[in-house]
């Protein structure tokens, strides 16, 4: 695989939202004890908090064996630090639901490329756990590179593999050096409004459509094209 460096941006509206929430969470990244004591774990909504305190009020009241006046002290504490939480975060939590359908299909998107003996590399956001948990963090794993190159698939694997255009929204880099794509199947790669970098080398595609290809807004590089024409190219 090339060691091509590509700078990922956020332009996206998964992205915007992942960007936005960054420096706050950051922020406020620490221990969340007064959830444990509640018995909660990421994500957690505000009902979520609310419901859990009922249910562990009974047993530290005081009017409740073995409970006591500095349990439920503890427990109130714990409640109001979680409700604040669960109520500030809370608008994060429906980015959950917007992610899972891109998370299914890049997922399917994987497999394909993983039956035809390629590779994929994902982007993943660890930060996101101190918000949503460990869990559903992964939920924004973007899929961003494609390996095909010296493997035997040609424009109808192209065209399966681009089906589904949530799992391929966030391609950066696809490698097609020395497989059977033409120019058919490499129209596709038009439903990857990321794209930044394909390599076309030893390929069946025409001069004309590398050309057609490396104009796309994104790209900035297509392995496979002389010198002499990025310089056209770059020229006007």
């Amino acid at each position: 695989m090339s060691a091509y460096d590509s700078q990922r941006d956020d332009t996206s509206p998964l992205g915007a939202t992942i960007k936005n929430n960054a420096d706050s969470v950051r922020r406020t990244r620490k221990s969340r004890h007064f959830l444990k004591e509640l018995g909660l774990s990421l994500p957690v909504t505000p009902e979520d908090v609310k419901q859990a305190f009922r249910e562990r009020a009974k047993l530290a009241h005081p009017d409740h064996q073995g409970g006591s006046a500095e349990e439920f002290r503890k427990l109130q504490a714990a409640f109001d630090k979680a409700l604040e939480f669960a109520q500030r975060n809370g608008k994060r939590i429906p980015w959950v639901g917007i992610q899972m359908p891109i998370y299914i299909a890049q997922k399917h998107v994987a497999e394909l490329v993983s039956k035809w003996g390629g590779d994929v590399e994902f982007a993943s956001y660890d930060w996101l756990e101190d918000t949503v948990g460990e869990d559903f963090a992964t939920l924004a794993d973007r899929l961003f590179s494609i390996d095909l190159a010296d493997q035997p698939i040609g424009d109808a694997q192209l065209v399966e593999l681009c089906e589904e255009a949530d799992g391929v929204r966030h391609i950066e880099l696809l490698f097609l050096a020395n497989t059977n794509v033409t120019d058919e199947g490499i129209l596709e790669v038009t439903k990857m409004r990321n794209l930044r970098y394909i390599d076309l080398r030893g390929t069946k595609v025409s001069n004309a459509m590398r050309k057609q290809i490396a104009r796309l807004e994104r790209v900035d590089r297509v392995e496979g094209i002389p010198k002499s024409w990025w310089q056209k190219l770059l020229g006007g």
